[in-house]
């Protein structure tokens, strides 16, 4: 299982990267599939005895992966059996978005040893918001000084360059416009960086744990204050060019009269069914200021008014979806996202107007269902992004990282 786009293989691989390849295809499978015996590697990589030996050995010496005896199969010893240990590494995991920054201690495995929330304020200043992020990395970190961090994951909303490390800019944050974030965190920690643009991070987290795993193409929709996609195909993460895939948020509803939208375009989705506009079309039929936790509840009792708004709201959402179904073509379409967790009410007209005006009908052979990782999906994603590299190449992370430690930094005053 592998996210990240490759280039393709060329002949005249020197011995180095024949190693790295090897182990990480030893590595991945373990990784996939527990209690794996050395000979049931020599059968699935097609690699001979004496290299699968010599790899495990240096993965177990490392702690990356550990034995124990496994079921007897008719008469002889047990067979000795091969698990990831994802416990012997760390990542820091950070989801930075308009209304909160949150930080989270992962282990390999997707555990959460340490997790910590913070609001921010969209309206500020990029360098005082960003400081609330570097803080509460330092305060997760100082709470379990010695675990063994081989990196740092970070996702945020809107236009990412990944290869740079770098947010472009995030619709409606207008202080944040070209924040090299890599820079500043390997600057201020020492640790590797890898940033992502959130509704990828989200795909990558089912891919790896959730409605995806069992899936090579399917398209990960997040509904939230902003909408977005992120799109794995043929297995892999799709990241288009320039850093822009999968903004369906983006696309115009409204072409002629529409809003005008803080990333340049006008009638933009988001601007109609992201939550804010939810919140604020159900406070203006109710006559009064409704709250998210509210609008749950008088979505749950039925309440005709609210009922109205989101089956407007799940429409609008649908003739998007159509466009990305027309387009891809996914096995699956995953939604998350508070908006999508407002359940049946928006979930039943989106689907009707898929199931309604996609090519040839094709989306009845499509899944749509909600996400199983509920919040802590972005977390997952920032943290998985940084594992997803870690099985690909592991000797630069264990030979250069594992033991790494931060800078120390003192606490901002």
């Amino acid at each position: 299982m592998t996210t990240k786009p490759r280039t393709a293989n060329h002949v005249g691989k020197n011995q180095t990267s024949v190693k790295v390849e090897n182990t990480s295809s030893i590595l991945r499978a373990i990784y996939e599939t527990s209690d794996i015996s050395r000979a049931d590697l020599v059968r699935l990589t097609g690699l001979t005895a004496p290299t699968v030996s010599r790899i495990v050995f240096f993965l177990v010496e490392h702690g990356v992966i550990t034995e124990s005896p496994g079921k007897r199969n008719g008469v002889g010893r047990k067979p000795v059996v091969l698990h990831f240990n994802g416990r012997s590494r760390y990542i820091v995991a950070i989801d930075f978005s308009w209304a909160h920054v949150r930080v989270a201690i992962m282990d390999l495995g997707g555990g959460i040893l340490d997790r910590s929330e913070h609001a921010i304020d969209p309206r500020g200043q990029a360098k005082a918001e960003f400081e609330i992020a570097i803080s509460a990395i330092q305060e997760s970190l100082n709470r379990h000084p010695g675990i063994k961090i081989i990196g740092i994951g970070f996702a945020a909303p809107g236009l990412i360059n990944s290869e740079s490390g770098t947010i472009i800019s995030i619709p409606n944050f207008p202080s944040i416009r070209n924040l090299q974030v890599r820079q500043l965190l390997e600057e201020r920690f020492g640790y590797p960086t890898f940033v992502v643009n959130d509704a990828n991070a989200e795909a990558i987290a089912e891919k790896f744990f959730g409605q995806g795993r069992d899936a090579s193409d399917f398209v990960l929709v997040h509904l939230g204050y902003g909408i977005g996609a992120g799109l794995i195909v043929g297995g892999r993460l799709y990241t288009g060019n320039f850093g822009v895939s999968g903004e369906i948020g983006h696309t115009s509803v409204d072409r002629r009269h529409g809003k005008w939208c803080d990333c340049g375009n006008r009638g933009c989705l988001e601007l109609y069914a992201g939550l804010r506009a939810v919140l604020e079309d159900v406070s203006v039929r109710l006559g009064r200021q409704v709250q998210f936790i509210e609008l749950q509840q008088l979505a749950s009792e039925g309440d005709g008014k609210v009922l109205e708004v989101l089956k407007d709201k799940g429409e609008l959402i649908g003739y998007a979806l159509v466009n990305i179904v027309n387009i891809v073509a996914p096995q699956r379409i995953i939604l998350t996202g508070q908006v999508a967790a407002l359940g049946s009410p928006i979930f039943e007209p989106m689907k009707h107007v898929i199931s309604e005006r996609c090519f040839y009908r094709v989306a009845d052979q499509i899944s749509i269902t909600l996400s199983s990782l509920a919040e802590n999906s972005t977390l997952l994603g920032a943290m998985t992004i940084v594992l997803d590299d870690f099985l690909e190449d592991p000797y630069s992370f264990l030979n250069v990282h594992a033991e790494h430690h931060p800078k120390k930094v003192s606490r901002p005053a």
